[in-house]
């Protein structure tokens, strides 16, 4: 069982990787790219030069889960320090390991939903859109791996 406690670290990592992909997609400007113009959420550029954006709606939402795969990241650190293999009945590592993988769910369903909605409004991607799908796949692996931890480690008595 104590190969197990290295799960939520493992996914701590995998959601930091994440955390990262997510930033820089989020803050870059090629999430549409085409032979003369690329656009993020913040900016689109063409070849007369750089315009400020909104973000319009995917903004929003891919902050939302950026913030909410840095705190699962930090739940799931906190969520493995704090469950001791002799303390069967830790309520707050569980809690954190609860709240850590319904996070980072979330923010897997809020990266697509960003996304999607970027997509609606432009059709061709750049490698920003890469990194938020990235970013996507990463969270939803990371909370399998802290949610497999979660389940054994407060259901078998060691």
């Amino acid at each position: 069982m104590t190969a197990l406690r290295v799960f939520p670290f493992i996914g701590a990592v995998i959601a930091i990787g994440a955390l990262v992909l997510s930033i820089i997609g989020v803050s870059t400007t090629y999430w549409f790219s085409a032979a003369t113009i690329h656009s993020g959420l913040w900016q689109t550029c063409g070849i007369t030069g750089c315009a400020r954006r909104d973000g319009g709606q995917a903004a929003p939402i891919a902050l939302a889960a950026v913030i909410a795969i840095g705190v699962a990241a930090i739940l799931a650190i906190f969520s493995g320090l704090a469950r001791n293999k002799s303390d069967a009945g830790n309520n707050t590592a569980r809690l954190c390991g609860v709240i850590a993988v319904i996070l980072l769910f979330s923010s897997g369903i809020l990266i697509a939903a960003s996304l999607y909605t970027f997509v609606n409004a432009v059709n061709v991607t750049g490698y920003s859109f890469t990194l938020m799908t990235i970013a996507q796949f990463l969270s939803f692996l990371a909370a399998m791996l802290v949610a497999h931890w979660m389940g054994h480690s407060f259901t078998v008595i060691s």
